[in-house]
């Protein structure tokens, strides 16, 4: 792949409104339909190696603390190009000190205006059809076969055979009862700052077009 195809592809994107407004809907898709197969592989692996770094974010305290001291350096090392740096951490939910700190930094470097690459185009597509993906994953008939399954379960604990079962184990209870620190640990640290996965914060064709038209 070559600055050729970003330029081919910004073209499409700024010249043909019906191109756009596909690519939205299904990104993968309408790459291979528009002889862009290049570009949807690249932003497919994108995709899972964001979904990936979304899950260390959020289990990673180490990683975490990493990337909310310095989230260009530590995002760049892990590959993602410095355009996309942005949108990713919107996505993830970052905090606001987190996002502007990346904002800052992003401007700092790019003063130059280098062209768009084909990575950072296929991080940027990555990252919306991430969100997309996380969107997809929160619809109504998923969260009713989450309810129940807690209907499920408080049918088990209203048996008398179990509850009697349970209320004979006093010592396990006791023991379950006296950890709240325990419980509180549970709860990482990072759903005190970071917001959770926010898909609609994902505007890739916005970013995309910022990032072409600043850059070409």
């Amino acid at each position: 792949m070559s600055t050729q195809l970003v330029s081919v592809f910004s073209e499409r994107l700024y010249g043909d409104k019906s191109f756009a407004t596909a690519l939205e809907q299904d990104p993968f898709t309408t790459l291979r339909n528009e002889g862009f197969s290049d570009l949807a592989t690249a932003a497919e692996r994108d995709r899972e190696r964001i979904g990936d770094l979304v899950d260390r974010i959020y289990a990673d305290d180490e990683f975490r603390g990493r990337v909310e001291e310095d989230p260009i350096a530590e995002l760049i090392g892990w590959g993602l190009p410095e355009a996309a740096i942005g949108p990713f951490l919107t996505v993830a939910g970052a905090p606001d000190d987190v996002l502007e700190r990346a904002a800052a930094d992003v401007e700092a470097h790019i003063s130059a205006r280098k062209p768009a690459t084909v990575a950072a185009v296929a991080a940027m597509l990555g990252t919306f059809a991430f969100a997309q993906q996380a969107s997809a994953s929160v619809q109504p008939a998923k969260a009713q076969v989450q309810v129940s399954r807690v209907a499920a379960v408080s049918t088990q604990v209203s048996q008398p055979a179990r509850a009697a079962t349970q209320v004979s184990r006093p010592a396990r209870a006791t023991t379950q009862i006296s950890k709240p620190a325990v419980a509180k640990a549970q709860i990482s640290n990072a759903q005190a700052t970071w917001h959770g996965v926010q898909p609609q914060g994902a505007k890739a064709l916005g970013g995309l077009t910022s990032m072409l038209s600043g850059r070409s």
